[in-house]
């Protein structure tokens, strides 16, 4: 593991095109900002520890069904990832699209002040 000393305001570079910021430093708190490509997927860690136990999950079901993973669509929006699974001979249709985020906002309450 590297480790790397930064100030708020400095940054790092990962393979030239992911650029990691340090916003704030607070007691017992770091806030770091993350500049990358559309192509790449930035998840917290137990964001993504959920992803990956539902995805052997699926394996696992998709196998006890005796499905092959050729029946496996994924489908990915700007927003969001849907995985559907179909039995053999049944045709598969499209996820519904999801409006993308600034338009759901608009249908959010304000948060509660600090």
């Amino acid at each position: 593991m590297l480790v790397l000393t930064r100030r708020p305001g400095e940054s790092i570079i990962i393979a030239g095109d992911i650029k990691i910021t340090v916003v704030n430093v607070g007691p017992g708190r770091v806030k770091l900002g993350i500049e990358a490509p559309p192509h790449v997927r930035v998840d917290r860690q137990e964001i993504h520890d959920k992803i990956e136990q539902s995805a052997d999950v699926l394996a696992a079901v998709g196998g006890e069904v005796g499905m092959d993973s050729q029946n496996t669509m994924i489908s990915s929006g700007p927003d969001t990832t849907t995985i559907s699974t179909a039995p053999v001979g049944v045709p598969q249709v499209a996820p519904a699209t999801v409006p993308p985020l600034g338009k759901l906002s608009k249908y959010r309450l304000p948060r509660k002040p600090r």
